[in-house]
């Protein structure tokens, strides 16, 4: 297992100090994906705008950047 640090930058930042275990950065990557269209969904239900740049940076243990995932990239609008 390796630890990733999930942090959010949308309307409020937040950084996460404690991270999580996963077993590849694909897991994280899809925990990223899942964290990111529930903060969506919360925006959706608060009235709040949704900023197809925010984002979630998955950082290794040691801080280093290793996947971003946009909040447009997990997002389907169908007009």
């Amino acid at each position: 297992m390796s630890r990733f640090h999930l942090h959010v930058f949308a309307h409020v930042d937040a950084y996460d100090e404690e991270g999580i275990d996963r077993p590849s950065l694909e897991h994280a990557k899809q925990e990223a994906i899942v964290g990111a269209r529930e903060l969506i969904v919360s925006h959706i239900r608060n009235g709040q705008c949704i900023c197809s740049s925010n984002r979630i940076e998955i950082n290794d243990a040691n801080g280093v950047l290793l996947d971003t995932v946009r909040f447009g990239d997990v997002l389907t609008i169908i007009a």
